[in-house]
């Protein structure tokens, strides 16, 4: 087991017992109010604009700004407030463990995700300024796996590594 197989297997262990003691619903309501707060922010902070312009004397920027934090707050506490309310009725249903266990799965998984994203992008690195030789990645029993999570959920956005080989091999033919 090589050092980035510790670093992963901790982290993807941090985020099964992470998702274990809170659960699914929150796990969920914590990734859809970070999502969903953005794009709320982004689309209503207008209307706490309109709410804060005559109630306070600063210029039209730091009114953009306040509106935006309050809006994105808002929105993420109320997300927040319905995902542990869920877990309460679950808990109520005698679902309990249902949840936990899959809290504990999405969590792994949710790390794993983002894991896998920031080793797309370590390979590219890699292959410019080399960090790690490529034999340890490749004896690694977790780089690999890790790594395909996300091209593997969404296809369209990352392409995989075969992928882009293959792209590479059509650019160097049709410069020939």
């Amino acid at each position: 087991m090589s050092i980035i197989d510790i670093i992963l297997a901790a982290l993807l262990l941090f985020g099964f017992v992470r998702g274990l003691f809170k659960g699914l619903f929150v796990e969920v309501a914590s990734l859809l109010a970070l999502v969903l707060g953005v794009y709320g922010a982004i689309h209503f902070s207008d209307f706490a604009a309109g709410f804060l312009e005559p109630k306070v004397d600063w210029s039209e920027k730091t009114i953009n700004i306040v509106a935006f934090a309050i809006t994105f707050v808002v929105i993420v506490l109320v997300i927040s407030l319905a995902g542990k309310a869920l877990t309460k009725l679950a808990d109520f249903a005698a679902l309990g463990i249902i949840n936990k266990l899959a809290g504990a799965v999405f969590g792994a998984l949710k790390i794993g995700l983002i894991l896998s994203v920031l080793l797309s992008v370590f390979h590219k690195m890699n292959n410019t300024l080399p960090f790690m030789e490529k034999e340890d990645l490749e004896k690694s029993m977790l780089y690999k796996p890790v790594k395909s999570l996300a091209p593997m959920i969404f296809p369209s956005i990352i392409k995989s590594e075969s992928e882009e080989e293959d792209a590479e091999e059509e650019n160097t033919k049709e410069k020939a």
